[in-house]
């Protein structure tokens, strides 16, 4: 299989990405810390069990203090549980035997987002196919000329390949081409677009 995972719509150029890791533990009934502020690309360990098994909910009901899990989440853990964070935004979580208490914690998700734009030069970009095998495109409108870098990283965070380093490209749309073939094992990974000092991220699959 190969690893063609990286040139998604994450052409994250320059931008290094240092995954952190954070650990959540419970204390009595209470998480510590309760509320947490991550990166996308972070690593995230909350120490569940079986007295505090530990579900994903929506924000409605963790406002409700209940239990219902969210269906795009993690589930209900009972034993410790490791994941890395891939979107911006808000998890919430609670403890379903002490949620009454007040047994509930929410993590704050900064930074690039799964699609977002390149700033006010590079539009719609697209990333295909995905998943990916051999030959990975890019394609993005851009308002005025420039240039642009690309780089793909794991999910843990760390660079695996270059693909470009200060490309030129015009006015209009631009599709970049990639061969991934051999270069990396199939999974999942981050492209990142480095532009006029805004970049975009995506997460994207190498089959």
């Amino acid at each position: 299989m190969k690893k063609i995972y990286s040139l998604l719509l994450f052409t994250l150029l320059s931008f290094s990405i240092k995954a952190t890791s954070y650990t959540i533990t419970t204390v009595g009934t209470t998480y510590s810390p309760a509320s947490l502020t991550v990166t996308v690309g972070d690593v995230i360990t909350i120490n569940a069990n079986a007295n505090h098994p530990t579900a994903e909910v929506s924000q409605t009901t963790w406002n409700a203090n209940g239990t219902a899990t969210l269906s795009t989440g993690f589930g209900v853990k009972t034993s410790s549980y490791t994941f890395t964070v891939t979107n911006a935004g808000e998890i919430y979580y609670v403890c379903t035997n002490h949620v009454s208490m007040g047994m509930k914690g929410m993590i704050t998700v900064t930074g690039p987002t799964s699609i977002s734009e390149l700033g006010t030069t590079i539009s719609n970009v697209k990333l295909f196919p995905n998943p990916v095998k051999n030959n990975l495109s890019v394609q993005f409108n851009a308002s005025i000329e420039g240039n642009v870098s690309a780089k793909i990283y794991s999910i843990c965070g760390k660079e695996v390949e270059t693909l470009s380093i200060n490309q030129d490209f015009q006015a209009g749309v631009t599709t970049l081409n990639f061969n991934l073939q051999n270069k990396i094992p199939a999974g999942i990974y981050f492209i990142q677009l480095n532009s006029q000092s805004k970049t975009i991220t995506k997460k994207f699959i190498v089959e």
